[in-house]
């Protein structure tokens, strides 16, 4: 995995005082999230729990951000440590800082639009008491400005971080790797894992897009015993802002498709994983290159670089046999709806997005949506 960022030391506004080591260090990368910074900072100081050191980064941000990070320090003193990046670094980059920064046995990645739901600080204290896994996984609610019935039949209220067996300890990474790639969960703020853990699952710098899929393959690998708890702990805010809430453009592309190489192969080379993970996660990159695909404008010219071409390339590199042995699982399965889905998304990935003569895409909005 890429090595820590090589930046100017971040300046802090002080230390905190620690009279022991805390048990959780909760890390906010903070950029352009001035609509969002008070809520977020406001529902992790709501639960109270002592032991735990909050950490918030400027990183450079244009907007009012960085004032609102010092007022927020100022009117919680002891309770909040701000340290800034002389230059943008990026999510990764900011994210990586934080972490070599953080003192807390255990650590919990948090996007600065995003909160914490009632009641998890202290239901993670229950866990790390009783049990102490390398890594805990939790479920999500997603946030939006206005949300509709749609949205709620969607389950949207409560959607899992995990497809496997809950409240216990295991230590299986088939099932590990099996559970996140059904799940399709792959942030990283629903994942608290021990610092140590964390460390070997450095963020690549530089990525727009996807960095989290990319650490999954070392953080599993670091990983020797997890617990996936099924409850909501973090609201996930959806808003035109977000990563895939506009138009990602060639570049952004770009980091989508080199995520995914990481993970395929990151994930194949962990030894010892059985089928059904292999199967999971060659259906998770099949679903997700088409669903990258399915994002490049039907007029986009290929001649300015829209990325169709690595995502073509990547699909014959990470599937060189073809997607025919993935969609003949699905078929074993009963999935036969979904392979028909898969086939015919992977035909448009092949061609990297281009439709058929007949401008058929047909099946690459149901892959990238539903499982």
């Amino acid at each position: 995995m890429p090595a820590t960022p090589h930046l100017a030391p971040p300046m802090s506004d002080g230390p905190l005082s620690r009279p022991q080591r805390p048990w959780l260090s909760i890390l906010i990368p903070v950029y352009r999230a001035e609509k969002y910074l008070d809520a977020c900072v406001a529902s992790v100081l709501a639960q109270g729990q002592e032991g735990v050191e909050v950490l918030l980064l400027d990183d450079a941000s244009p907007d009012g951000s960085a004032e609102i990070a010092a007022a927020l320090c100022e009117a919680h003193p002891g309770r909040l440590r701000l340290l800034r990046h002389a230059r943008n670094a990026g999510l990764s980059g900011a994210r990586n800082t934080l972490l070599t920064h953080a003192s807390g046995r255990y650590v919990w990645h948090l996007d600065a639009d995003d909160v914490l739901l009632p009641g998890a600080i202290d239901g993670l204290r229950r866990i790390v008491d009783e049990s102490s896994p390398d890594l805990v996984l939790c479920d999500f609610s997603v946030l939006r400005e206005r949300s509709g019935l749609k949205h709620r039949i969607r389950g949207e209220g409560h959607c899992a971080g995990f497809d496997g067996g809950s409240n216990r300890v295991e230590s299986d990474r088939s099932r590990l790797v099996a559970g996140l790639m059904r799940s399709r969960c792959l942030q990283a703020w629903a994942k608290v894992g021990r610092r140590r853990v964390w460390l070997e699952a450095c963020f690549p710098t530089g990525r727009r897009l996807m960095q989290d899929v990319a650490v999954m393959p070392a953080l599993v690998a670091a990983t020797r015993t997890f617990l996936h708890v099924r409850k909501p702990w973090v609201g996930y805010r959806r808003h035109g802002e977000s990563a895939w809430g506009c138009s990602p453009g060639a570049l952004r592309l770009h980091d989508a498709v080199a995520s995914l190489r990481d993970l395929k192969s990151g994930m194949s080379g962990i030894p010892g994983l059985d089928a059904e993970a292999k199967f999971a996660l060659d259906y998770y990159c099949l679903r997700s290159l088409a669903r990258i695909s399915g994002r490049i404008p039907k007029n986009a010219d290929r001649r300015q670089g829209d990325g169709r071409d690595v995502i073509s390339d990547a699909f014959d590199d990470m599937f060189p046999a073809g997607p025919a042995s993935t969609i003949t699982a699905c078929h074993s399965r009963g999935w036969h709806m979904r392979a028909w889905r898969l086939r015919r998304a992977c035909e448009l990935a092949r061609r990297g997005g281009v439709p058929d003569a007949a401008g058929d895409d047909a099946g690459v909005g149901s892959v990238g949506a539903n499982r």
